[in-house]
C-alpha cells in the first residue's frame, strides 16, 4: 500500500481529483486528498487531513475523520464511521491516524477508531474484508487478507496477523494477539493469545487443533503441516512447562520456519497464550 501517517505516495497535493464521483450532497472538507475515478455517495462527511486513494468506493451516509488514509481501491459501505476519535478516555485530541491498505472492503456500519498516543495508529492491511457492525478500537493493527464476519467487538490495542479469519459476534479482550494464519470460530472469545495456525474452537473457547484446510489452500504442504502438528503435539500434548516446550521445539526445529514462527510468537506473549482443549 502506498499510504502511511503522512499520506499516500500516489499523490502530489491536497486536492479533489475533477475525475472523482463526488455526490452533491456530500461534504468534502478543504484540505481533503481524493484520488481520481473515487465515488463518494450521499451526505458522506469527508474530514480535512484525509487522503482516499484512487478507484475507491465511499458509500451514503458515512463519515471519515481527520488522519485517516484509505488506499486504493477500497469500498466502505453505508453509514460506516472511519477514524473518528478513540474511545479512551485518556486521549487529549492529539494528532493520530487511521491507515487502511489497498483493496479493503469495510461493510455496513462499521466503526474503525484512530489511534491514541501510545501507538499513533490503528492500522487494517490490505485485502481485508471487515463485515458489518463491526468495531475495530483504537490502536488496533490488523494484517493482510483478513476476514472478520459479522459483529466483531474488538478492543484497544489487539494484533491479528496476515491471513487470519474470524467469525461472527466475537469479542476480542485489549492487548490480544491472534497469529498469522489462524481461524477463530463464531462467538468464541479470544481473551489470551491464539498462536498462528490454529483453530479456535468456541464452546468453551479452545484451540481445537491447527487451522489444516486454511493452511492448505494458501499453499502450505502435507510436510509442512505435518511439522506444523508436531510442534502443537509439544507445546500442548506433552504436559511440558512453556519453558520446557519452548526449549524442546528449539532443540528439534532450529532450521523450521514454520515452528519458529510459533516460538518466537509465544516467546512474546504478555498475556499467555490460549490452550487446546483436554478432550481435543
Amino acid at each position: 500500500m502506498g499510504c502511511d501517517g503522512n499520506g499516500c505516495g500516489s499523490f502530489s497535493e491536497f486536492t479533489l481529483n475533477k475525475k472523482s464521483g463526488i455526490h452533491p450532497t456530500a461534504i468534502i472538507e478543504p484540505g481533503a486528498q481524493i484520488g481520481e475515478n473515487v465515488t463518494i455517495g450521499p451526505y458522506t462527511v469527508i474530514e480535512s487531513d484525509v487522503v482516499i486513494g484512487a478507484e475507491s468506493t465511499i458509500g451514503p451516509h458515512v463519515v471519515i475523520g481527520n488522519g485517516t488514509r484509505i488506499g486504493n481501491k477500497c469500498k466502505i459501505f453505508k453509514g460506516a464511521s472511519i477514524g473518528l476519535e478513540p474511545q479512551d478516555k485518556k486521549y487529549a485530541g492529539e494528532k493520530t491516524f487511521t491507515i487502511i491498505g489497498d483493496n479493503t472492503l469495510i461493510r455496513e456500519f462499521v466503526t474503525v477508531n484512530r489511534g491514541t498516543t501510545e501507538s499513533m495508529e490503528t492500522r487494517i492491511g490490505s485485502d481485508c474484508w471487515i463485515m458489518a457492525y463491526c468495531h475495530i478500537a483504537h490502536d488496533c493493527v490488523i494484517g493482510n487478507d483478513v476476514t472478520i464476519s459479522n459483529g466483531l467487538a474488538m478492543a484497544g490495542h489487539v494484533e491479528v496477523g496476515n491471513h487470519v479469519t474470524i467469525g461472527g459476534i466475537v469479542p476480542i479482550h485489549q492487548f490480544t494477539r491472534i497469529g498469522d494464519y489462524a481461524m477463530v470460530a463464531s462467538v468464541a472469545r479470544p481473551f489470551t493469545d491464539v498462536v498462528p495456525y490454529a483453530l479456535v474452537g468456541a464452546d468453551p473457547t479452545r484451540i481445537a487443533g491447527i487451522n489444516s484446510v486454511g493452511l492448505e489452500r494458501r499453499g502450505y504442504s502435507q510436510e509442512q503441516i505435518k511439522h506444523i502438528k508436531k510442534a502443537y503435539k509439544i507445546l500442548f500434548r506433552m504436559e511440558l512447562s512453556l519453558n520446557a516446550a519452548i526449549e524442546k521445539l528449539q532443540e528439534e526445529y532450529k532450521d523450521n520456519k514454520d515452528v519458529m514462527f510459533i516460538v518466537d510468537f509465544v516467546k512474546k506473549s504478555q498475556r499467555g497464550i490460549m490452550r487446546m482443549g483436554k478432550d481435543m
